[in-house]
């Protein structure tokens, strides 16, 4: 019989694969302009992110056989989003940096030609603000916009798998 895995070496091997889910969802995000369709794909990868999540904290619950206690399943999960985090920042930082190194001033260059047709913002502080921080270079670097996204995976991870813990713990159905 193995030795059973602590939630650190549970949450790592699942990092790796909520790493390359991740950095697959950021690639489509940062190519849907190119590519209308892939905003559907991230879209619906969004919204099965807590699915994922939860099958792994299931698979564990079930493979200790609902002996797991719920600051387990919730540390798992936090560790499986932070691995995952750093892997895609990873990815995003390079993809940035060599792959669309114009990528975030091109957002905010779309951005502010729609908020110009929008006259709610047409002539407001916004706009004005977009104008400025593109004349004067102002515009987050790549490594900013990497670690604004690690922190957000993260914390966000950190609560999804809070909810997603509770319901992994669910009691096992005797199978027939």
């Amino acid at each position: 019989m193995g030795q059973e895995k602590s939630v650190f070496q549970r949450g790592a091997e699942y990092g790796l694969w909520m790493g390359l889910y991740l950095t697959a969802m950021m690639l489509c995000a940062m190519f849907y302009d190119r590519m209308p369709l892939l905003s559907v794909v991230v879209m619906v990868m969004l919204f099965a992110g807590p699915v994922v999540l939860y099958y792994t904290q299931r698979r564990t619950f079930i493979q200790e056989q609902g002996m797991t206690q719920y600051s387990a399943l919730w540390m798992q999960g936090i560790m499986t989003m932070i691995g995952g985090a750093l892997i895609s920042s990873l990815m995003m930082y390079l993809a940035l940096k060599y792959v669309r190194p114009d990528y975030i001033y091109d957002q905010a260059t779309q951005a502010l030609v729609i908020y110009k047709t929008m006259p709610e913002f047409k002539d407001g502080e916004l706009v004005k603000l977009l104008e400025m921080m593109l004349e004067q270079n102002m515009l987050p670097t790549p490594i900013e916009s990497v670690t604004n996204s690690f922190w957000l995976i993260s914390f966000v991870g950190s609560i999804t798998s809070a909810l997603t813990a509770l319901l992994a713990q669910r009691r096992i159905s005797p199978r027939m």
